[in-house]
């Protein structure tokens, strides 16, 4: 009986400090804010990499892994994606990162090599897609545009909107070239609505939502340190992989039986030290203990997730196992074994003699 009261009195504080001050709170606003106390001992820092010298690194290897938000161990990243539910101090981890790079903090990536920086203007364009409806003999949409002006770009003109270089280009003209008549459109489209020219029952949009968030792509490198006898891990750059807006409205709006299939892309990369800062004050559900939740930047320094290699450094362009193991899981799936069962080998060759 002593035992049951026991585990009931630890079940019940565990419940209890599911959300932060939730003991000390007055009225439920101040639930899951912390208190001064806790503000005072708290460190809102991440704890920095030590400087590692080249010359006691005896080998190190950059491996790419992907971790699918399928997997249990790697709910923390996913969930919740229905903020509505839960409280103001739980969020999931692209919440955090998302939040960083719009508001200009955390600068953002095409590539994983950090060379093309991806512009706020440019995220913004990639979390969301817009479509104008054709109207069918109803007047609203492109059935309204043509009615009304002929053209989209005769509709912008109508409108006091400057087209800029576009306004020599010929529609009618059919030696035009094609990619450039596309990127044509897109911008006439792209002005129609940064000039909000359409009503709400006039057009599709589709953005990108926690729920979309397929997997996390995370660049790392794997090296000994002699100094240290000790084979480590270094976070490099993450990126989450997402559904993207324009196939969502293809699948929701498809009036065929033709099958189609959501197309993934990379949000952005982000130089992983850069986010260290945002994700250290970022917390995710710890199920075991939810009195002691675990930091994003802890999770993932530590390794707490569950991945597979799809690419490591190699001489043939850094190319991906599917560029060579196409179309066979089974094989990708035994050659990112392979490479990690290498870099482990790597280790235990320290100690032979």
């Amino acid at each position: 009986m002593k035992r049951i009261y026991i585990l009931l009195l630890f079940l019940s504080s565990v419940v209890a400090f599911g959300q932060a001050n939730i003991l000390n709170a007055k009225s439920p606003d101040e639930i899951g804010q912390k208190s001064i106390y806790d503000e005072i001992d708290s460190d809102n820092s991440p704890l920095p990499y030590g400087f590692i010298s080249e010359k006691d690194v005896i080998f190190s290897k950059t491996i790419w892994e992907e971790i699918n938000l399928d997997e249990r161990v790697n709910f923390p990243m996913l969930y919740p994606i229905d903020t509505v539910v839960v409280g103001n101090e739980r969020r999931p981890l692209l919440h955090y990162l998302l939040k960083a790079a719009l508001d200009g903090d955390l600068p953002v990536y095409q590539r994983d090599n950090f060379k093309d920086v991806l512009t706020i203007p440019d995220l913004r364009q990639k979390l969301i897609y817009q479509r104008i409806y054709n109207g069918d003999g109803l007047n609203i949409g492109l059935d309204r545009i043509v009615n009304e002006a002929g053209n989209k770009e005769q509709f912008l003109i109508n409108a006091g909107v400057d087209i800029g270089e576009y306004s020599e280009i010929d529609e009618l003209d059919p030696s035009y070239p094609e990619d450039e008549y596309a990127e044509y459109l897109k911008r006439m489209d792209e002005l129609i609505f940064e000039n909000k020219l359409l009503r709400e029952e006039e057009y599709a949009q589709e953005q990108v939502g926690y729920a979309d968030v397929q997997s996390y792509r995370i660049k790392g490198v794997w090296y000994f340190d002699k100094r240290q006898s000790d084979l480590r891990y270094r976070p490099i750059a993450i990126a989450p992989v997402v559904i993207t807006p324009r196939s969502k409205d293809l699948v929701n709006n498809n009036a065929t039986n033709v099958n189609v299939e959501l197309e993934t892309v990379d949000l952005f990369w982000v130089f992983y030290p850069d986010a260290r800062p945002f994700l250290h004050n970022a917390l995710s559900f710890n199920n075991k203990n939810t009195s002691k939740p675990i930091s994003f930047d802890h999770l993932i320094n530590s390794r707490r997730f569950s991945g597979f290699i799809y690419k490591e450094d190699n001489v043939y362009e850094d190319r991906d196992i599917n560029d060579y193991l196409p179309e066979n899981a089974l094989l990708q799936l035994l050659e990112s074994q392979r490479i990690r069962e290498k870099i482990r080998n790597l280790e235990q060759d320290m100690w032979s003699y």
